[in-house]
């Protein structure tokens, strides 16, 4: 299980120090909105995975005129007493898990783990295959550390792999020994990949149907894999291999996989209406988190974003009761009048204004 009990936050977007303690179950954090409500579980998220959900850009979680932002938590991490610390500032990043600094964040990554739904997930049903790419690589990252490596070694091919094909193509080179080379390694890892995924989309699967059906009591979701190509092989990227060098990059791979989101047969983002497609987007989190439990034997925080924006008050109670009451919760909200009296007894509920809590209030 993961878990956070304390928080501190110190010049982390628009808190220039803050102290909060956790217990179990869900929280709600309510307030106005650009209060700092997301920022607070933004914090959570980068603690755990070291980058936001928000902005691939370090500097913008920095409060301005600060020189570097720290969050700091104590937890538990699988089950056991954990510290967990990140440094940003302008020289860099610093990720530290009882007190020692770790060197590559991808050896950090996975040491707490998070399941988050944000509205910015809606991308992922309705944007490109490199938003879906994104999401798999993202769950499968924090809990298969063979992935995260096997992910990053084919990056790095791929990117020296497209830079000697741009070289082929202006003729400022003319060898392909090196070319097969880079082909040949870049295989390996692309084999180990395509495995990966597919056996993770298939162990979905069945998951994210059963929750939609849960949350929305509607039938005909699925998802499934569909790779660049089935199998990698050294012949599959020899036909493709005049046609990289016109274009001067690598046409066929995992790194062009998509993740395919359908109602009844057809392509969800044609079909389905916004409700819809939001319900998608966070049954399939919610998948995740069933995912990990069953496969990892683990429980992860669950961060819920404005969850209730857009959803009717049924489909909002149905999110509620599928949230596993084992897990550590946190949900904002800018009113409380999604929650019944039943969970606003055991709920903990937190107000936030201008980036201070201004109220804690827990329902015995």
């Amino acid at each position: 299980m993961h878990r956070l009990d304390s928080l501190k936050l110190k010049d982390f977007r628009l808190y220039s120090s803050l102290e909060v303690t956790f217990g179990d179950g869900v929280h709600v954090i309510t307030g106005d909105n650009a209060q700092g409500k997301t920022s607070l579980i933004e914090a959570i998220y980068l603690l755990a995975l070291t980058k936001s959900h928000r902005t691939p850009l370090d500097y913008a979680l920095i409060r301005e005129g600060a020189k570097f932002a720290k969050i700091e938590a104590h937890g538990l991490s699988g089950g056991k007493a954990a510290q967990f610390e990140i440094i940003l500032s302008g020289d860099g990043k610093k990720a530290k898990y009882n007190h020692v600094e770790y060197k590559r964040l991808s050896d950090y990554i996975g040491l707490l783990k998070v399941v988050m739904f944000a509205p910015e997930d809606l991308i992922m049903v309705k944007g490109s295959p490199s938003e879906r790419r994104r999401f798999v690589d993202l769950e499968l990252g924090q809990a298969d550390r063979h992935y995260l490596y096997h992910l990053g070694q084919y990056k790095k091919l791929l990117k020296e792999r497209n830079e000697h094909l741009k070289a082929l193509q202006k003729q400022r080179s003319t060898d392909y020994t090196l070319l097969e080379v880079l082909t040949e390694q870049a295989i390996h890892y692309a084999k180990k990949l395509i495995v990966t995924r597919e056996t993770f989309i298939e162990t979905i699967r069945p998951l994210f149907k059963k929750t939609i059906k849960a949350l929305s009591g509607e039938d005909g979701f699925d998802i499934t894999y569909a790779p660049s190509m089935h199998e990698a092989t050294f012949e599959a990227f020899k036909k493709k291999i005049k046609t990289d060098i016109l274009m001067g990059t690598t046409t066929i791979g995992p790194h062009r996989d998509d993740f395919e989101f359908t109602l009844n047969d057809q392509p969800l983002k044609k079909v389905a209406s916004q409700g819809q497609m939001r319900t998608v987007a966070l049954a399939i989190k919610l998948a995740v988190i069933e995912w990990l439990k069953q496969s990892r034997k683990t429980t992860p925080i669950i961060l819920l974003d404005d969850v209730f924006s857009e959803l009717d008050s049924s489909r909002q109670q149905n999110i509620l009761n599928h949230l596993d009451d084992k897990a550590q919760v946190f949900i904002t909200a800018t009113t409380l009048s999604a929650l019944d009296d039943k969970t606003k007894q055991s709920t903990k509920i937190m107000h936030i204004e201008n980036g201070t809590i201004k109220g804690v209030n827990i329902h015995e």
